[in-house]
């Protein structure tokens, strides 16, 4: 016991006959004042103190104890110290990755949906441009069946590494310092690609599952506030996808291909008996202008939907529920696809709480988006498709090859087909006029030019009434006097 060391041993001695139980015989006055004495020399947890005390061997056994007592302090100091320094490398760490996970958040909506960054990398290491992409002319009426399914694997196979290496250019251009690791590695450098791979890859996961999680609500609202007679029956759910796809009469129409006649009433009892397949077509009506299309003519309105304009504009500007005054621009360079009394018009629609605070950068706005690019449209497509499904979760739908759909609509516009690219460029700009409707007059000159000529053109009037008031005064001044001297 501390008390017991601290002790001489008279005064154990003493304190042993003083708390013996048969002893009767009262404490003496110097034996209470030298108790006191010791109780003064301990710390309140029973730790000994430096005291005054003349017995040189307590000092010295005291002296020990703080010394002791200082070197455990000082380890303890030091241990917190590194625990500290611990505590924010791991934190600066989970801020860096957060930082990177946030730069990913873009490469599902604009870079690549389904091919994880990763392979993007890997096909990039592949790649040499100096490879020629000629195609061989091939005759079909020479191949078998076996040589034409190879000949279509091998053209799926280019079309989709030709895919990825766009992806990669895209990310570049994207994210800053990633070209830069990657090379790094090419050369023999080691890095950390793989965990920036994962990390953005995280950053783009998460991004994506957001967006559905709106577009389950707005999707909803909008099929919900169409006009009477055009609006969903029975209303659809903002939380559930479980009363849509093909059991609803709405979302079962926007999702049959355009070959199949909704309305008839026996058509749609097949499709829901799944009698009919629709998975074998992606010319859905819901990519369609007023909804409808021409089996005879797949392109014509393809992907001028307003519900698609609404999954844009909702993904990459975060503008919520867009009305009919917005869904159809006057300045089109085709008026067949904006007629303002379409059947799909809108009537407002309530604003979704998942729709960004103002005060928020919009997706377009943090990458410098100005353009509606074929990779937004294709995941915009994805998306709408999946918003209209009764699916349980994103994944679990095998009733459609979204990735498909996906590839398709990007081949579309980046096939390069020197025959259809002025109406695709026309497309690109139907595009643009509908997603950024309004005129961007942030850093436009035109309001200064005209500020400064008004003010100039108003001033010189001014000068100039100002001057010929001063003139007449002085006519009649010379008037005046002539007729005095006269």
């Amino acid at each position: 016991m501390a008390l017991r060391e601290s002790m001489p041993s008279s005064g154990r001695r003493k304190e042993s006959r003083h708390h013996h139980p048969h002893s009767h015989t009262q404490p003496s006055h110097q034996s209470q004042s030298q108790s006191r004495s010791q109780s003064r020399s301990l710390s309140p947890h029973g730790q000994p103190l430096v005291t005054s005390g003349t017995d040189s061997s307590n000092r010295r056994l005291a002296s020990g104890d703080v010394e002791q007592e200082n070197e455990r302090l000082k380890r303890k100091i030091d241990a917190l110290e590194l625990e500290k320094a611990e505590r924010a490398r791991k934190s600066q760490k989970r801020g860096t990755a957060k930082s990177i996970e946030s730069q990913g958040r873009g490469l599902c909506r604009m870079a690549s949906m389904f091919t994880p960054i990763a392979h993007v990398v890997m096909c990039y290491y592949r790649y040499n441009p100096d490879v020629s992409e000629e195609e061989e002319e091939v005759d079909f009426a020479e191949l078998g069946e076996k040589e034409k399914e190879e000949y279509w694997q091998g053209k799926i196979e280019k079309s989709t590494f030709k895919r990825n290496i766009w992806a990669y250019y895209i990310v570049k251009d994207m994210i800053a310092g990633f070209h830069e690791a990657v090379t790094g590695v090419i050369n023999g450098e080691v890095g950390g690609v793989t965990s920036l791979c994962r990390q953005l890859q995280k950053g783009a996961t998460q991004a994506r599952g957001e967006d559905i999680h709106t577009l389950q609500a707005e999707v909803a609202n909008w099929l919900n506030s169409r006009p009477p007679g055009k609006c969903a029956h029975p209303i659809l759910s903002t939380k559930s996808r479980a009363n849509r796809g093909f059991k609803h009469d709405l979302t079962g129409k926007l999702l049959c291909p355009i070959h199949l006649d909704w309305s008839n009433i026996t058509i749609r009892a097949q499709i829901r008996a799944k009698n009919i397949k629709t998975s074998n077509s992606f010319f859905l009506r819901c990519f369609y202008h007023d909804e409808e299309g021409d089996a005879d003519d797949v392109e014509k309105g393809f992907l001028r939907s307003t519900l698609l304009i609404q999954v844009w504009q909702q993904i990459f500007r975060s503008s919520g529920s867009i009305t009919s005054d917005t869904s159809s621009s006057p300045h089109s360079s085709e008026n067949e696809f904006n007629d303002a009394q379409s059947d799909t018009a809108l009537a407002p629609a309530p604003r979704s709480s998942k729709t960004r605070a103002s005060t928020k950068h919009t997706v377009a706005q943090i990458y410098g988006l100005t353009k509606v690019t074929p990779r937004t449209i294709a995941y915009s497509c994805v998306l709408l498709r999946f918003s209209l499904s009764n699916a349980t979760s994103w994944g679990q739908d095998s009733s459609f090859n979204y990735e498909g759909l996906y590839n398709e609509i990007v081949d579309y516009f980046e096939g390069k087909d020197e025959v259809l690219q002025d109406e695709l460029n026309g497309l690109l700009e139907w595009w643009n006029e509908q997603a950024f409707a309004e005129e961007d007059a942030s850093k436009s000159i035109t309001p200064s030019v005209h500020f400064q000529n008004v003010l100039d053109e108003q001033r010189a009037a001014k000068r100039a009434a100002a001057q010929d008031v001063r003139e007449g005064d002085n006519e009649n001044g010379s008037d005046r006097r002539v007729g005095t001297d006269s």
